[in-house]
């Protein structure tokens, strides 16, 4: 029975790798095929032989090295034929949608997302997700856009559901699949100073600049799996600074916080502005510090509740 279900396994590890090959190969010639002008266009030809070659490669050299029993390299091969048929996908439906088009303008993206009906809310929030992990949407833009079209507490909600899910999985892609892939979906030069700035201090600097919009949050998401933060501590950190980053941003842009249009909002805009600044420097220069006085101030609480249950 042992021997059948380790066959049974082993078939099914080749079969997905190879299906995932498959699935890249024919979304790498689609997503080429959308282009009808440009670079792209022009060499169709040379970049379908070239994509089509490195996933054939890149799936062949997974299953030999699966059958040679090379862990580290079948899981990088594996690692590399989902993250290349899920971007694919992903690119294709985007480009055909016409959501690509509109990504650098409020008015665009929020014509698109119009032209839904009824299916608006579920667009919004699948884009909001997509913004965290693969989509190169400025928050500006896509939280803008939402408080135009459903009013500043829908916007919330529905952008608190998205950017949620989309920042734990972009946390679990940091901690389970590494340096590597994290680099490879947000950029190795953006991944190495964000992971310089919170080298010593993850806990305390993440969470300030998770509560502020000055940072690139969707970035320190991949940085807070590749740090020591444990996967509880993320989850409760970034549900309560998302939640408060995420509805005082909706107020914010609705206007219901800080006036724009009147020189006392400006100016109040203008200190909250340095204000910030000024938290950043300090706690960026004093992170590890606070950090580690908040860790001897829990463990002192912890074992004086520990020797007061023992003398109970």
């Amino acid at each position: 029975m042992g021997k059948k279900l380790e066959i049974l396994k082993k078939s099914l590890n080749l079969t997905v790798i190879a299906i995932l090959g498959i699935v890249g190969i024919v979304f790498s010639v689609l997503y080429i095929d959308t282009f009808i002008k440009g670079f792209v266009s022009e060499y169709s030809g040379i970049l379908k032989v070239t994509a089509v070659t490195l996933i054939t490669l890149i799936t062949i050299a997974g299953i030999i090295f699966f059958e040679l029993k090379v862990d580290l390299i079948y899981k990088f091969c594996y690692i590399a034929v989902v993250l290349i048929a899920i971007a694919l996908i992903g690119l294709y439906i985007l480009n055909i949608t016409g959501v690509m088009a509109t990504i650098d303008s409020v008015e665009d993206l929020r014509a698109y997302i119009e032209q839904m009906g009824a299916f608006m809310p579920v667009v919004f929030i699948i884009l909001q997700f997509l913004q965290v992990v693969i989509l190169p949407i400025p928050a500006v833009i896509s939280v803008t856009v939402g408080v135009l079209l459903f009013g500043w507490l829908k916007a919330a909600i529905y952008s608190f559901i998205g950017i949620l899910i989309g920042s734990i999985l972009a946390y679990f892609i940091g901690k389970c699949l590494g340096y590597k892939v994290a680099a490879w979906l947000v950029g190795k030069e953006n991944l190495d100073k964000a992971l310089k700035a919170v080298k010593g201090k993850d806990k305390a600097i993440l969470t300030f600049m998770f509560l502020f919009p000055f940072f690139p949050d969707d970035i320190l998401c991949f940085v807070s799996g590749l740090s020591s933060m444990s996967t509880g501590f993320f989850i409760i950190m970034i549900t309560i600074t998302r939640f408060i980053s995420i509805f005082v941003s909706c107020l914010a842009y609705d206007g219901y916080l800080i006036p724009y249009d009147t020189w006392w909002g400006l100016l109040l805009w203008a200190v909250f502005i340095a204000i910030s600044i000024v938290l950043t420097i300090f706690i960026y220069k004093k992170g590890d510090k606070i950090e580690k006085y908040f860790k001897d101030k829990f463990s002192r609480k912890k074992k004086k509740e520990q020797n007061q249950n023992i003398e109970k």
